[in-house]
């Protein structure tokens, strides 16, 4: 009968082989946006209205102001836009005048008059300025390692190099159009009731429910092709 110690010694050199590979450092990266993290914080964009004694209507550079910075809000604003009047000081009755002003040339630029909130401050001793401000976030891109730092030919854990997918990163800070979105998604619009309605009556009755598509947009999709 064979003696099956050689067979032993071959299986344990084998295992001995297999548990000589070095393993990755560290944990493996799921993705280029967890290695090159956007940093989003909120911050507030901020005008100040200079009100004058005795002033009793807003000038054309204020309300040239005032729609500019309406429609920022509307683009890129999150919460209240806060409308701040200085009180206890000696122009706190033109303040009071100019607010109610200030507030009705936001909302005929388009912003909702409930989205307005009226406080006010202490103004005592000086002109204090009308304050609207609202809330709204930036986005600061990830430094990116140069790659002249780098061995992109050498990866000995085989990992991604240092600055792998960042410029992606930086460009998608940049572009954002507004930075909450990287925090969390919009609320979807409701949806067209009468529409989908329309759409169930026909899929009942045995009808198409598709839009019908006219002889003209048929021969210039066809033009379009050729």
């Amino acid at each position: 009968m064979k003696s099956r110690l050689p067979l032993l010694l071959l299986s344990v050199s084998a295992l001995t082989a297999c548990a000589s590979v070095p393993t990755p450092e560290g944990p493996p990266v799921s993705s280029a946006a967890d290695r090159h993290r956007i940093e989003v914080t909120q911050t507030a964009e901020r005008i100040e209205i200079p009100v004058a004694n005795g002033e009793v209507a807003l000038s054309a550079e204020a309300r040239s102001t005032l729609r500019t910075f309406a429609g920022n809000y509307l683009r890129y604003g999150h919460g209240a836009l806060v409308l701040s009047s200085p009180s206890g000081g000696a122009n706190s009755d033109s303040a009071s005048v100019l607010a109610h002003e200030t507030r009705m040339a936001l909302v005929d630029s388009g912003v909702s008059y409930a989205a307005v909130a009226g406080s006010t401050y202490d103004g005592s001793g000086a002109e204090a300025p009308i304050i609207v401000s609202f809330a709204r976030f930036e986005a600061q891109a990830p430094e990116c390692a140069p790659l002249w730092e780098q061995d992109l030919a050498h990866q000995s854990n085989n990992q991604p190099w240092a600055s792998f997918g960042c410029a992606t990163q930086a460009n998608l800070a940049a572009l954002v159009e507004d930075p909450a979105d990287l925090l969390r998604p919009r609320n979807m619009d409701p949806r067209d009731g009468d529409r989908r309605d329309t759409v169930m009556d026909a899929y009942r009755a045995g009808e198409q429910t598709h839009a019908t598509r006219s002889d003209d947009e048929r021969v210039t999709l066809s033009n379009a092709v050729n």
